[in-house]
């Protein structure tokens, strides 16, 4: 497995395949070298506004209509007269030219943040364009980067400095801020450039890191192991998502769903042709928070995802936290080998999962032709499993069931107590394979191929039976669901469902569909 996988929200439906480059943009800080009002100043900044008005302009020229009407927004920025009169009022009180500037564009951009939500996140492009401004202002030469192939890693990036990445050798944008609708969000859409917006942990890769980009899936693979890096290679090649359509329609033996990490990413599942959704992860919606995320804010999120899943199973995993995925609003479970763990974390902040749970399901009750599925993670009694039932249920859910993903829980007469309870289980195939083989996930990664492990697979196989047995819905959803080798043994075994990157899903279908 990869030495670090991060989780953000996908952008587009492409995989990118790159050493990393680590960008830090450098903002520039005005200073007192020229006369304060003077009418040189003013020409300097008139030329300024031309020249950057005028990149725009040979900008928008090789973009697509959505990208070429953001473009043309930043140039009526430059182009606005009450942006002038800030300036000029600015040098006659005794500002310099680059004070001037400078202050113009940050009153611009405040004025903008305090109308909120959609205006607030435009607001940092009217920032990035003062910058644009200043550099020009003061002779600042552009960056420079690499000329191999790379993948662009940073804290934001806005809609300029996209435009000056078009020429580069760029393949990949990884990003930990910003979001699936930003400016340059769509930008990247429109250069097909593969994207990972909101990425958790980005200061863990360093510079010549290898990296695979899956916007279909919003998840970048920190150092892949040979096995992911082959699948993805293979995807690279020869995926192209429009000619895919559902696989419904084929005689496969499972159903094939995808792992998303946000709504913005269903459109690459159906791209890819995927059943419905075998993970959805909730993560992304807490991580970066300060609160817990709200009850409207989380509606409206599920909603989105179920509403593109019509008559399609959608498998919501609750609030998994993780001890390398740290939130402040939430009390530590401090006890016991899975502490602040799973379930177990969860249970600890009751609140936040109530609100989660009835989230789900008023979004399942705005869209009802949606089959939605919930699920807890890591669980590790069966009693932890019938809590979740009984207070999923009692909040409207219909179909509740848990992960398997630490031995203990398979056991005979605790799997047999939790298959009891269910609705359907799903296998969490990385985090089984690190506990049972006593590996620490995070300092020692396995290899895809160590699920075949004797003593994994054995649990794999007592789980899928008892499910069999039960007739409930039994699925994989770890990376070793897209192993073709380990996807064999799964199906021999009687999986129901394999839940994968929608990128790989069209290579799971062409050795699938001669099974």
């Amino acid at each position: 497995m990869s030495e670090r996988v991060l989780v953000g929200a996908g952008v587009g439906n492409g995989v990118a395949i790159a050493n990393a480059f680590i960008y830090k943009a450098d903002r520039y800080v005005p200073w007192d070298s020229d006369a304060a009002g003077s009418s040189r100043g003013l020409l300097a900044i008139r030329a300024a506004l031309a020249e950057v008005a005028n990149e725009i302009d040979l900008a928008r020229e090789n973009t697509d209509s959505e990208s070429a009407d953001i473009l043309d927004a930043l140039k009526l920025v430059l182009e606005d007269r009450s942006l002038m009169e800030s300036i000029k009022m600015r040098l006659a009180d005794g500002a310099n030219s680059q004070r001037a500037v400078s202050g113009a564009f940050k009153a611009a951009a405040g004025a903008l943040a305090q109308l909120g939500e959609y205006f607030a996140e435009r607001s940092t492009d009217i920032m990035e364009l003062g910058e644009r401004v200043l550099d020009k202002l003061v002779g600042k030469e552009d960056s420079s980067w690499p000329t191999d192939a790379f993948v662009l890693v940073t804290d934001n990036l806005g809609p300029l400095e996209m435009v000056k990445l078009q020429k580069s050798s760029i393949v990949g944008l990884v990003t930990s801020l910003g979001s699936p609708t930003s400016h340059t969000s769509i930008l990247a859409r429109g250069m097909n450039l593969p994207t990972v917006v909101s990425a958790n942990g980005t200061e863990f890769i360093k510079v010549g890191d290898v990296l695979i980009v899956d916007s279909s899936s919003g998840q970048v693979l920190v150092g892949p192991d040979e096995s992911e890096f082959e699948q993805y290679s293979k995807a690279l090649s020869t995926n192209s998502p429009e000619t895919h359509g559902s696989v419904s329609e084929l005689e496969l033996p499972v159903k094939l769903y995808a792992n998303l990490g946000s709504s913005s990413e269903g459109a690459a599942a159906i791209a890819f042709g995927a059943e419905g959704v075998g993970l959805f992860r909730t993560e992304l919606l807490f991580l970066g928070e300060k609160v817990v995320p709200s009850l409207e804010t989380q509606v409206l999120e599920y909603s989105r995802l179920l509403d593109q899943f019509p008559n399609q199973v959608v498998i919501v995993r609750v609030l998994d936290l993780d001890t390398d995925k740290p939130l402040p609003f939430l009390k530590l479970s401090q006890t016991g080998k899975y502490a602040n763990r799973g379930f177990q974390a969860l249970l600890a902040n009751p609140e936040a999962l109530i609100t989660q749970l009835t989230a789900l399901s008023l979004a399942q009750q705005k869209y009802p032709d949606a089959q939605l599925w919930v699920m807890a993670p890591m669980v590790s009694t069966a009693d932890q499993a019938k809590e979740f039932v009984s207070m999923a249920k009692k909040l409207g859910l219909q179909t509740v069931g848990v992960m398997i993903e630490v031995p203990e829980v398979c056991e005979p007469q605790v799997l047999a107590e939790i298959v009891g309870v269910v609705d359907f289980l799903s296998i969490g195939t990385n985090d089984l394979t690190q506990y049972t083989l006593n590996q620490d996930r995070l300092h020692s990664p396995l290899a895809v191929s160590a699920v075949r492990e004797p003593k994994v697979i054995e649990l794999i196989q007592r789980v899928t039976k008892v499910c069999v047995q039960a007739g409930k819905p039994i699925g994989i959803c770890g990376e070793a669901a897209s192993d073709i080798e380990s996807a064999k043994l799964f199906i021999e075994y009687g999986v129901t469902s394999l839940s994968a990157s929608p990128a790989l899903i069209p290579g799971l279908v062409k050795e699938l569909s001669s099974l």
